[in-house]
């Protein structure tokens, strides 16, 4: 199978302005008809997103009850995998990249090709709006559609502007180099009333930020086409490397622990930089923190952006497709979105992303979030239909070098060896 193009990406969302469109009202249904629409996340968003579909009700005649699945992308696919297998009744479900090639293998997803032939000056808008790849990521291997793109996330450095202030530093530029975050490391790491401050935290638990440092160094955790590991090679090896010593050589970051978020550690200012997509937003927004800057992850061998992609997907389960593809094509346009994507998440539509982002206007440096985003510089998270089994063995494998100290290029070698085991069916 051919690769799908990206990630990531989380579910947090709030509330904001409304914003112009050439936003295309549905038609009024025939029938009383309720559809199931299946988000992931713990729910905090439920009573907004209930309130905003409200609108689509009085607009259509058609109900919409919302499903919140708690977990991350994975899980969350998997559990929605297991509903619809079991003969539970969705209708729509918003799905990440790391769902998309298994769902399409599945059979469970229903294309939209139809919906965009009976109404292409909507569809064009949307897709003129939105990254090349990030549509790459909906087709399948015949070219068929299955979503809009919706909001995606890259990942970039985080960086608290009082720990550079006080180490007398500007924020780095766009074309920063290993030497340069390593020596930014050396200065940004300091006792402070007999507490330690670090440098930067490592990627520990993330997948989607951690094979961004990958991709800045000409690696990743596979092959174009699924089919082999290539978690192990030297450019991966000695990315690898570097977290393990940034924590025990050098000392710049510290040991990663369960439950300790390294996101409030910037709040707080124990750690200087960590690196993510634009989810930790929300947590700035909730503790009133503004004192952040973003860049570029530092370019080790090149400089390559990852990004990740979801979508408001129509399941073929349902028993009122057209309307469900209504659903998801009305959610996919600027109105909605530009209701729901305030924080946490990038608009995939290049043009909303700029507005709202600007608007919030935290943290320093935030065009890195919208900049070019309707073109292709992103380049895709590895995400196999086996995603959830590799992304168990990479983490895995990040946790026993960063917690456990163990031989990096061993480590890489049985996990690649794992996961040629897993990846062996896409051959």
């Amino acid at each position: 199978m051919k690769k799908r193009v990206v990630k990531t990406l989380l579910c947090m969302c709030m509330t904001a302005g409304l914003v112009s469109s050439s936003y295309v009202m549905p038609v009024m249904a025939d029938s009383d008809v309720t559809l199931t629409l299946a988000m992931c996340g713990d729910g905090t968003t439920k009573a907004s997103l209930d309130k905003l579909l409200e609108k689509y009700t009085e607009e259509t005649g058609v109900k919409v009850e919302t499903m919140f699945i708690a977990g991350n992308w994975g899980e969350y696919c998997t559990k929605l995998q297991t509903m619809v297998g079991g003969g539970d009744e969705v209708d729509c479900a918003i799905l990440a990249i790391e769902g998309v090639s298994k769902f399409l293998n599945m059979g469970i997803a229903e294309s939209i090709d139809d919906w965009i032939e009976a109404n292409p000056d909507v569809a064009k808008e949307i897709l003129d709006d939105t990254s090349p790849s990030f549509q790459e990521v909906f087709k399948d291997d015949e070219g068929k559609i299955y979503a809009f793109p919706f909001s995606f996330n890259n990942v970039v450095m985080h960086i608290n502007t009082d720990r550079l202030q006080e180490a007398g530093l500007e924020a780095p530029g766009e074309d920063w180099d290993k030497d340069e975050f390593l020596s930014y490391c050396e200065k940004l790491t300091i006792e402070k009333d007999g507490v330690k401050q670090y440098a930067v935290a490592v990627p520990y638990g993330e997948y989607f930020c951690a094979e961004a440092w990958l991709y800045n160094n000409g690696a990743s955790y596979m092959n174009d086409d699924f089919t082999e590991s290539t978690i192990n090679s030297p450019e991966s090896v000695e990315v690898f490397q570097l977290w393990q010593d940034l924590i025990y050589k050098y000392g710049y970051a510290p040991i990663p622990e369960e439950n300790v978020s390294p996101i409030a550690q910037i709040i707080n200012g124990q750690v200087a930089m960590a690196s993510y997509g634009r989810w930790p937003t929300a947590n700035y927004v909730a503790d009133d923190f503004s004192d952040v800057t973003i860049q570029y992850l530092p370019s080790f061998s090149e400089n390559q952006q990852i990004g990740g992609v979801d979508g408001i997907f129509t399941l073929k389960n349902s028993k009122h497709i057209e309307e469900a593809k209504n659903l998801a094509a009305w959610m996919s346009q600027a109105e909605f979105e530009g209701e729901y994507l305030s924080v946490g998440n990038i608009p995939a539509l290049h043009s909303l992303a700029e507005q709202k982002i600007s608007e919030l206007g935290i943290p320093e440096n935030n065009k890195l979030f919208y900049v070019d985003s309707n073109t292709d510089i992103y380049k895709p998270v590895s995400a196999p239909p086996q995603f959830t089994e590799c992304s168990n063995i990479v983490l895995t494998a990040i946790s026993e070098i960063c917690v456990n100290q163990s031989d990096v290029q061993e480590t890489l070698d049985a996990a690649a060896e794992e996961m040629n085991e897993v990846l062996e069916a896409n051959k």
